[in-house]
């Protein structure tokens, strides 16, 4: 049997070192899940209690009230053990001694103040109820913040030859781009488990891509997110025993949006972007032609209607499941 002297020291402290790595991934996806199936019981009985219930409508598939603050349980299932990991583990907190780690660390907290915002915003309107465009300004101002604290589309990289640089532009487009997915993903939770899955696909994407350039900070992001939807689809799925609720689609579609930036701005290539919207294509083309149908119509943009494609499934007489399960 050979003596692991043997080895040089740098291969046996390298193997160490990612042996820790991976622990603290399971650790995180396992403490995130964890979570989730904790708190989200808590939030069905909670919603009851304050009422905070989706009650049945010709908009809604569901023939009963349902409680809608899930996204309490999705966002405390994510931020808890990002937060704990950046304070337990100091090598984490310096991305892994990687030299762009502190500008990383400046976009995560962005990326989590700013969600919070959001969140927040979700929250009350799930409470008490809040205007479109009273939203829609809050999304827009969540989107700005990151922008100055560097959560932006500067560039593309289409080839290594060939980087479009967008200048001052690179503002307009990263708030279109954020602000439009965040309520893409908000506009298509309209069946049980539809959002939280899609997002948790895409997470899965954004993960695989993570790993790939070696974005640490992302790799954390993703793995958290992931162990937080999976656990919340226990649920979530049909049939659901609670749903997103506003706070917690809004919160889902901005933080895969400006996540996907930073995946962008750590890659500077076309597929850090292309990726991310490839892997959230049904929400955002489902609203794209929402806004055409609305236009053609000539009825407000911000108009509720019964038209989206996950109607359109169940109206072709899919089981709710199905139908699910087919936009997966």
């Amino acid at each position: 049997m050979v003596s692991s002297h043997c080895w040089p020291r740098s291969v046996v402290v390298g193997f160490m070192y990612w042996r820790v790595v991976m622990i603290v991934y399971v650790a995180t996806y396992a403490g995130a899940m964890l979570l989730a199936l904790i708190a989200t019981p808590l939030m069905v009985r909670a919603a009851r209690s304050w009422r905070v219930l989706d009650r049945p409508g010709t908009r809604r598939v569901h023939s009963v009230a349902v409680p809608r603050l899930g996204g309490v349980a999705v966002f405390a299932a994510l931020v808890i053990p990002v937060v704990v990991l950046q304070f337990f583990d100091t090598a984490f907190a310096r991305n892994l001694a990687d030299p762009d780690g502190p500008v990383r660390q400046v976009h995560l907290l962005a990326l989590l103040v700013t969600g919070g915002i959001v969140f927040a915003v979700g929250l009350v309107d799930d409470m008490v109820g809040m205007g479109v465009r009273t939203k829609l300004v809050a999304q827009i101002t969540a989107a700005a913040i990151a922008c100055s604290m560097g959560i932006r589309i500067d560039s593309i990289g289409l080839s290594e030859d060939r980087i479009i640089e967008f200048g001052w532009w690179s503002w307009p487009l990263t708030i279109l781009w954020v602000v439009s997915v965040t309520n893409a993903v908000n506009l298509i939770d309209g069946l049980d488990g539809l959002a939280a899955g899609i997002s948790l696909i895409a997470c899965g994407v954004m993960l695989v891509f993570a790993i790939h350039t070696r974005n640490v900070t992302m790799m954390v992001l993703m793995t958290a997110m992931l162990g937080s939807l999976t656990g919340f689809l226990f649920f979530n799925f049909n049939p659901a025993k609670i749903f997103l609720g506003d706070c917690g689609s809004m919160f889902l579609g901005y933080f895969l949006s400006a996540a996907s930036v930073m995946c962008a701005t750590k890659s500077a290539a076309l597929v850090g972007l292309a990726l991310p919207a490839v892997a959230l294509g049904l929400p955002i083309f489902d609203t794209l032609f929402s806004m055409l149908r609305r236009a053609l119509e000539r009825r407000s943009m911000f108009g509720a209607d019964r038209k989206h494609i996950h109607h359109r499934l169940i109206d072709m007489g899919l089981h709710q499941r199905h139908a699910v399960i087919i936009m997966y």
